[in-house]
């Protein structure tokens, strides 16, 4: 959501603002929420938060840029009062959140009817689990170990197996429940000095169509 948040010292510029028609106002949105929907872009482009931070890394460790493929459902919308970036699709505003705010996984509980069955594949919360306590395999070729894919563990390891490992590597083993804590990894919104800029666009345009 774009904020107008008007300020002392521009008093004039904020009453033109609101006697333009609303067709004019829709015009102004339009272009600040563009900017701020741009903007939100480059970060995810640059794989870094609101403040300039660098985003923490895939538990994996592969270096793929992050939540690229959500550029493209980034969408707007305006009006002649308000104006907010939505994501377009089912689960690509519910991703954009989880990595916006961060959150905590069930990676012991199964996600489907199949994957009741405790002699079934690993699930991909226990993969990422693992991953994350540091499980390694054997190189196919030559010495040492690599970290396995989330893809090689759910291919190659049953939901006990998993689960066995996952209680070694943490020391406990009558545990049958995990909670994966995922970073926040912000991208939406706007900075001050962004916000700043957007409202001196806005209140400057107003005095140019008024």
């Amino acid at each position: 959501m774009l904020n107008l948040k008007f300020v002392e010292g521009r008093s004039k510029e904020q009453l033109a603002f609101l006697q333009l028609k609303p067709q004019k106002r829709r015009n102004i949105l339009r272009s600040a929420i563009r900017a701020a929907n741009k903007s939100s872009k480059e970060r995810i482009t640059r794989q870094s938060d609101l403040a300039g931070k660098t985003w923490q890394d895939r538990a994996n460790g592969k270096k793929k840029k992050m939540l690229t493929k959500l550029k493209r459902n980034m969408k707007v919308r305006y009006g002649a009062n308000s104006a907010s970036v939505y994501f377009k699709g089912g689960n690509s505003g519910k991703i954009a959140r989880a990595h916006q705010e961060g959150i905590s996984l069930d990676a012991g509980k199964p996600k489907s009817s199949a994957a009741q069955n405790k002699e079934g594949p690993a699930t991909r919360n226990l993969a990422r689990a693992l991953i994350s306590e540091g499980y390694k395999i054997p190189r196919g070729k030559g010495k040492g170990s690599k970290r396995p894919s989330i893809k090689w563990i759910t291919a190659n390891l049953s939901i006990n197996q998993a689960g066995f490992l996952l209680r070694e590597l943490k020391g406990s083993s009558g545990k049958s429940a995990w909670k994966i804590d995922l970073p926040a990894r912000s991208f939406l919104g706007q900075t001050m000095a962004e916000q700043k800029e957007q409202m001196n666009f806005i209140l400057n345009k107003a005095m140019q169509v008024a």
